[in-house]
């Protein structure tokens, strides 16, 4: 049996991803996979740690065809509790396992209800009590998740779509939605995992070009764009669609590699009626501090 390579070319890394060549030098650069450069007659080239490879294809595996339902970007098996369990049993839980959310089954393992964080913090003593620490302590104990859990709660199906959990966990203005299948709890989804979605779909991971265009609001406006960007070179990693209160115009924002600037906005003018309205490096954004 043929032992396995531990390093490959930046060829048989595209092939195995199913991507270009480009891309793969492009994760080299952002050290989203090992790579050693290659000397000799191969100067100039990479190769790739092949188990980094394989890690990412069993990621996308993984993820495959569910990548956007519920039950390819939920938290399976959750940490749950019981409506007889105690307030610091329940924190203690939270804490340990670094989860603000606590599905509550009963005795026949049926989701009754749900306790996030903000409700243990309700139930805290006021910040100004003339109780001590162990008095708050003792008086917590005696606290039941029964007490401070939402019930009825909502949930969803592990097929529901990631934009409708996203959309009823917007209407509840609640943070998370147990996950149900064939009526036994098999998971939980937080607003935390949909922002990642988001972030993932509109390649918020990828560096780039970030272009903003605004476009009549018509059919085949979206076509155009695309072939003035495959005109240009580009490789459009993600396109957002967002209207306007006037319905004749759209906004089409648009994350682009590969393009060289000048090219792609020559291209552009070409479209008639539509305006670009930024054209910026994706990583020009800064995370700021006060």
């Amino acid at each position: 049996m043929e032992a396995k390579k531990e390093w490959i070319s930046t060829k048989e890394a595209a092939e195995r991803l199913s991507v270009t060549t480009a891309r793969v030098r492009q994760m080299v650069a952002e050290k989203q996979v090992t790579a050693q450069k290659v000397g000799g007659k191969y100067r100039g080239q990479w190769l790739i740690k092949a188990s980094d490879i394989e890690k990412r294809l069993s990621k996308l595996s993984k993820k495959g065809v569910h990548a956007m339902r519920v039950k390819g970007r939920m938290t399976p098996n959750p940490v749950v509790v019981s409506p007889n369990t105690s307030y610091n049993e329940a924190l203690h839980l939270m804490r340990n396992n670094g989860i603000k959310h606590l599905p509550v089954l009963n005795k026949k393992d049926e989701l009754v209800g749900i306790v996030a964080h903000a409700d243990m913090l309700e139930a805290e003593p006021s910040p100004v009590t003339t109780l001590s620490v162990y008095e708050m302590a003792s008086l917590l104990e005696k606290v039941t998740i029964s007490k401070i859990m939402t019930s009825p709660v909502y949930a969803v199906e592990e097929d529901c779509s990631i934009t409708n959990a996203a959309k009823f966990m917007i209407e509840k203005e609640i943070g998370c939605l147990p996950v149900i299948r064939n009526g036994e709890l098999v998971g939980i989804i937080t607003d935390t995992d949909v922002v990642k979605t988001f972030v993932e779909i509109t390649g918020g991971e990828q560096s780039g070009t970030h272009v903003e265009l605004k476009t009549p609001d018509r059919k085949g406006e979206i076509a155009r764009v695309c072939t003035a960007f495959a005109n240009a070179n580009s490789y459009i990693v993600s396109i957002a669609i967002t209207y306007s209160d006037n319905s004749d115009y759209a906004y089409v924002d648009i994350k682009e590699r590969g393009a060289i600037a000048d090219a792609l906005q020559a291209e552009i003018a070409k479209l008639d009626d539509i305006e670009i309205v930024e054209m910026r490096p994706v990583n020009s954004d800064e995370l700021l501090s006060f």
